[in-house]
């Protein structure tokens, strides 16, 4: 047997400590957030647009900048004006940008804007999640958010697909594509929820991409959790679906 000195062991060891740091080090994440106040937005909006409670549901991708760009909403009672307006509200408004390792980065965000009115007018609420694990992390929580500098989901989905879906929800057939984001931001148990039955196949192909994507994890309190992450892809409003039956 090979008989090492303390001289050797001593280097070895000193060698090994120098690459802990390197091999362990965790990568601190900020998510993106609003930038600006309710108010600003509403302020935005035409008011006449705004006759009772709505929730939109928004997605938009933000740069490193904060700039939102390709941002769409949806709304369970298609007022079409009102979903119009706010995204353009948005567009013209800005974001904190989110950060890896103080480095920003470009990410997809997902949100909700609640809208109403009150004695004094209308008003809004700016909320940065879809609100489908609220039950489990109450209302303020900060839903995962896609690096769109590392890997798009969706852009890999299209690069794969024969079926065109379109990215976010619509009042259109859907696939939904579940996935748990580690406080690391790997998505891990990535399985289908739902896929109209045209598309089956097709939801094969988002949840490949999706397991290749790299995320800003969920937060709570400021600190990052592991969360739910939902890919949606639609298959209506362009005329490009093809069933892959």
């Amino acid at each position: 047997m090979k008989i090492i000195s303390n001289k050797k062991w001593l280097t070895v060891l000193s060698a090994a400590a120098l690459l802990l740091p390197l091999s362990a080090a965790a990568e601190t994440y900020k998510p993106a957030f609003f930038d600006f106040s309710a108010e600003q937005l509403v302020a935005k909006i035409d008011a006449t647009s705004i006759s009772k409670a709505a929730t939109l549901y928004c997605q938009a991708e933000i740069d490193v900048n904060g700039a939102p760009d390709r941002v769409k909403c949806y709304d369970k009672a298609s007022n079409t004006d009102l979903v119009m307006q706010t995204q353009q509200a948005l567009i013209g408004l800005g974001f904190t940008a989110a950060q890896v390792d103080s480095q920003k980065v470009p990410v997809r965000m997902n949100f909700r804007v609640a809208l109403n009115v009150s004695e004094h007018g209308p008003v809004a609420a700016l909320i940065p999640n879809l609100g489908s694990m609220q039950a489990q992390y109450g209302r303020d929580y900060i839903a995962p958010q896609e690096r769109l500098d590392v890997s798009d989901w969706y852009q890999r989905y299209s690069d794969n697909s024969s079926v065109n879906g379109g990215a976010f929800l619509d009042d259109a057939p859907l696939s939904r594509v579940a996935a748990t984001i580690e406080e690391d931001g790997r998505p891990t148990i990535v399985r289908t929820v739902d896929a109209d039955r045209a598309y089956k196949r097709d939801a094969t192909v988002v949840q490949s991409a999706l397991k290749r994507s790299r995320f800003i994890p969920g937060f709570i309190d400021d600190k990052p959790v592991p969360m739910g992450y939902l890919a949606v892809v639609n298959y209506g409003g362009t005329g490009q679906a093809v069933s892959s039956r």
